[in-house]
């Protein structure tokens, strides 16, 4: 079964405020993960010999980087969402299922008054699995 055809009959519509929020949210847990990642980084910098640090040290500027600009993406979308009207709205389905991840579609259709999907279950998920 496709993507699309496991998207559930009645279509799924949410208000452009309502998505730019999620998505805020969204972005803002990649950058609590980017700080985690930033911080673990930094516990290794005291395990490697001193002369191989650079590389450590250049990850965690890109890591502390790119956190700023999730940071700095997710106000911008919370600031939009503040500034659209709540009586637009679209539907969410197709948007859905292009996300490859089955967590954030799940997380997200659930955030938009839907229920979780299952899209990606089992082979195909995308998910990251953890070892």
């Amino acid at each position: 079964m496709s993507a699309a055809a496991a998207v559930s009959e009645a279509p799924l519509h949410a208000s452009m405020a309502t998505m730019l929020d999620v998505l805020a949210w969204e972005i803002e847990l990649a950058g609590a993960r980017c700080i985690y990642l930033d911080s673990m980084i930094g516990k290794m910098m005291k395990t490697v010999p001193e002369g191989q640090q650079d590389l450590l040290v250049e990850g965690m500027h890109t890591v502390d980087l790119l956190a700023q600009h999730l940071t700095s993406l997710s106000a911008f979308a919370r600031r939009m969402s503040a500034l659209t009207p709540d009586d637009v709205s679209a539907s969410v389905d197709i948007a859905l299922s292009d996300i490859t991840l089955g967590a954030l579609a799940d997380r997200m259709s659930v955030a938009f008054g839907g229920t979780e999907r299952g899209i990606y279950d089992g082979e195909d998920a995308g998910d990251l699995d953890l070892f």
